[in-house]
């Protein structure tokens, strides 16, 4: 028994030995095995060429410039054989799109309108198991802008990854206070008082009508209160309230004011802020880019935090966040996946921060470095955009955008025509359950 153990037990070493030996060649000189390459020249994953079709709404969101920027330059550094490419959608093309199978493979959308549309077309689906494998570290995006989609998806999952969100501010024209001699707006600012503020800008001076304020559309207001349009589960129009009936009053007190009662929202506002020039303080959310404040250099303007609810004091608006959605009819859900995942990157999103686009993540260095790229923002008051938190969002629903159109109508209508508040409230209520009942009656 002892002989035979001893036979055996040489044979073995000298194998092993052999293979130590081949194993050593190998790593000083020999061909490294294929595809794999070795440790000092790993050899390069090889993929085939794919594109990621981007789908951006044909209004607001990103420019081209900015697509490049923070898209296809920092996605082909990274993964060389992605390329992300810009399909141009609206909310009447995306289920044309949708139904002849060319759905882009990321929608980008918003939380505030957008994502019914993303359950209502079947786009919107759990991407969890996408953040698992690719190892993406949620936990790193603010807490708010996660509940937000979750809310608005009406999901316990995520069904995408937002990448930028606005802030509310209450921009105001320098000259125009100093004009009348007027103290600016300060942080922390209720309506009540900006209201009263607007009083004393609104003015005829030289054959030149100066508005005090542009509160903005009603939905920005009561979003600060938390109030949804419509129930979601009983598909009927909500403004028929005491809350709603206190957003509209305020409203009209704004546009009550002798000389201030042109409603001009939105673009319209950015517009008589930036261009004209004759509006004395504008509340909006980040219009850096699309009105161009950012060319206007001679404009002497600054910022104030966003107007709150005396009831509620530092809150402002609830999230506004711009959404990244992966189409589950994409065919590359992997590459489009990491297309997300590098905008959602610390690389990319401290650049968007620094030239002025808010990021979502957490880490207050990116938050700090807001607009330290863009000499037009050296001297303001860049705080103020912190100074409120956000409220808690509403529960969105496919016919936000009918309910807000109306609402705006009956508005007009108040402030305009002399219409009685009560009655306008009814009758958006009245109009809104119409046209809900003939769509789901359509389907």
């Amino acid at each position: 028994m002892k002989s035979w153990g001893k036979r055996n037990v040489l044979p073995g070493l000298g194998i092993f030995i052999a293979l130590a030996a081949l194993a050593l060649t190998g790593g000083c000189g020999g061909q490294p095995s294929a595809g794999k390459g070795d440790a000092a020249n790993p050899k390069p994953e090889e993929h085939e060429p794919v594109t990621v079709r981007v789908g951006v709404k044909s209004t607001g969101y990103l420019s081209n410039e900015e697509f490049q920027r923070y898209f296809v330059e920092p996605v082909k550094k990274k993964f060389p054989w992605i390329t992300p490419e810009w399909v141009t959608y609206s909310n009447s093309s995306l289920p044309q799109m949708v139904a002849i199978g060319d759905a882009p493979d990321i929608v980008i959308t918003n939380n505030v309108n957008g994502m019914p549309q993303m359950e209502e077309l079947a786009l919107a689906g759990s991407i969890e198991d996408l953040i698992k494998a690719h190892k993406l570290d949620v936990s790193r995006i603010e807490t708010f802008a996660l509940d937000a989609l979750k809310v608005a998806s009406q999901r316990d999952e995520l069904v995408g990854i937002p990448y930028t969100r606005h802030f509310g501010a209450l921009y105001y024209n320098k000259d125009i206070f100093d004009k009348f001699a007027v103290g600016y707006p300060k942080d922390g600012m209720t309506w009540p008082q900006v209201t009263e503020l607007a009083r004393h800008v609104t003015r005829m001076e030289g054959g030149v009508q100066y508005r005090g304020l542009e509160p903005n559309v009603p939905e920005r207001l009561a979003s600060q209160l938390s109030l949804g349009f419509v129930d979601p589960k009983k598909k009927v129009a909500t403004f028929n309230s005491d809350p709603w009936k206190k957003v509209l009053k305020q409203l009209v007190d704004i546009y009550s004011i002798p000389g201030n009662t042109q409603i001009t929202t939105k673009a319209q506002g950015s517009q008589l802020f930036v261009k004209d020039r004759t509006l004395a303080m504008l509340a909006e959310v980040n219009i850096i880019f699309e009105s161009g404040l950012d060319k206007a250099t001679d404009l002497n303007w600054d910022i104030a935090s966003f107007p709150v609810w005396p009831e509620a004091p530092g809150v402002g608006m609830s999230p506004d966040t711009h959404v990244m959605v992966l189409s589950q009819t994409s065919k590359v859900k992997d590459d489009a996946f990491r297309v997300i995942a590098t905008v959602v990157s610390d690389e990319v999103q401290m650049d968007m921060s620094r030239r002025g686009r808010f990021s979502v993540l957490k880490d207050p260095k990116i938050k700090q470095a807001f607009g330290q790229d863009m000499a037009f923002m050296k001297g303001k008051n860049i705080q103020a955009v912190y100074k409120t938190e956000l409220a808690k969002p509403y529960e969105q629903t496919l016919y936000d955008t009918i309910a807000m159109s109306a609402i705006q109508k009956e508005l007009s209508n108040v402030v305009l025509k002399g219409k009685d508040l009560n009655s306008a409230l009814r009758d958006a209520e009245e109009s809104v359950n119409k046209q809900i009942e003939t769509a789901e009656s359509g389907k």
